[in-house]
């Protein structure tokens, strides 16, 4: 079963039973969004925010219908698919949240310099919220790498 998590930005996104707040018998306590430390959130709703307006961006850049935005909305909707990956993983600690954000980083200042470069307001609200969801990502990298580091893992029962 699963729950419908929604971020400060808008973003709803659907939250795996494993992300729900349940006891298992491994001695653990599961946690949900609503228990994960504000700074944490805080990265998620930036994350959450950056799907938000760059699918926006690369539907409006569709709309437009100009063969000089093919490269805006390919990389508007990389940065979508990979912070909704970012969005999924990032709540349990994923031992590949560090290289996903990484990957996420990549892909926002790549699609924050073509946004950039372009007049339309919506290209250019996208340039400016990417650099900064980039920078908040990286508190997600290293609650991964933390929980995770010399091999160490949290067990959690189903």
């Amino acid at each position: 079963m699963s729950q419908m998590t929604q971020y400060g930005s808008g973003q709803t996104v659907q939250q795996p039973q494993q992300f729900q707040s349940q006891q298992g018998t491994g001695g653990g306590q599961r946690q949900d969004a609503g228990q994960l430390p504000q700074q944490y959130r805080q990265s998620l709703d930036a994350v959450a925010q950056a799907v938000e307006v760059c699918g926006w961006c690369a539907d409006k850049c569709i709309e437009e219908g100009s063969p000089n935005m093919i490269e805006c909305i390919k990389l508007c909707e990389d940065v979508v698919e990979i912070g909704e990956t970012v969005l999924a993983l990032g709540p349990r600690s994923s031992r590949f949240t560090a290289e996903l954000v990484q990957t996420f980083e990549r892909a926002a200042q790549a699609c924050a310099q073509e946004c950039g470069q372009h007049s339309h307001s919506h290209c250019q609200e996208c340039a400016a919220v990417l650099p900064q969801a980039a920078q908040m990502a990286r508190q997600l990298s290293a609650r991964g790498t933390q929980q995770f580091a010399g091999g160490q893992t949290q067990q959690f029962s189903r």
